[in-house]
């Protein structure tokens, strides 16, 4: 089963996934963080990424395809959750003829709680695990340990960037999807637990 999760930046994408992870056997990709680990190494492919980035821009699809197909390659497991892609028609495109989405989640959240939820979050260096500084008050992973730092792109600027892009690129695939009939609308601004809790049921009831 693939499974994909569409929402504005700060919809709760990461934490669904983690809170997923807890009851699915899941294969998590997160195009983001493959990207992000390719900048992390400082190659030149790296900082190619990091410049589009921080200018609030889509990378290439050729590159993200790349690194999709070395992922899926490893892929052992029954269900795949695909974070934070595809962004756009021709993204989606590209997906249906490598992973046609049998479920799409939509994180319905507004500009305004968005905003302020990326402004508060934290992420681990190690393990990726997202946190929000009104609930934590401490750099330190509570899950491995590792240190907790704001994203280089959590920036105001960056942020109404890739809002600007999700509403003209991304938010066209919600009819889309709708016409695949495989899309479910989710209320993102209830609580981690109530948004994990809502799409669970509806995996399950599409996994049986």
């Amino acid at each position: 089963m693939n499974i994909v999760l569409i929402g504005i930046q700060g919809s709760g994408k990461g934490t669904l996934v983690s809170s997923l992870e807890k009851h699915l056997d899941l294969n998590v990709i997160s195009t983001g963080q493959l990207l992000r680990d390719e900048v992390a190494t400082g190659s030149a492919l790296g900082k190619h990424i990091k410049e589009i980035q921080m200018n609030g821009g889509l990378v290439e699809l050729d590159i993200v395809m790349d690194v999709l197909n070395k992922k899926l390659k490893s892929n052992n497991k029954k269900i795949t959750v695909f974070d934070g892609f595809p962004r756009n028609m021709e993204q989606a495109n590209a997906l249906d003829k490598l992973a046609k989405p049998d479920i799409v989640i939509y994180l319905n959240l507004t500009k305004e709680v968005a905003v302020d939820r990326i402004l508060s979050r934290l992420t681990c260096s190690k393990c990726g695990q997202i946190y929000n500084t009104k609930r934590i008050n401490t750099l330190v992973c509570p899950n491995c340990g590792g240190k907790l730092e704001q994203r280089f792109d959590d920036t105001i600027e960056s942020i109404n960037k890739r809002f600007e892009g999700f509403y003209k690129d991304t938010y066209p695939l919600i009819d889309k999807y709708k016409k695949d009939n495989v899309l479910f609308e989710v209320d993102a601004s209830g609580t981690p637990d109530q948004v994990a809790e809502t799409c669970l049921r509806i995996i399950n009831e599409h996994n049986n």
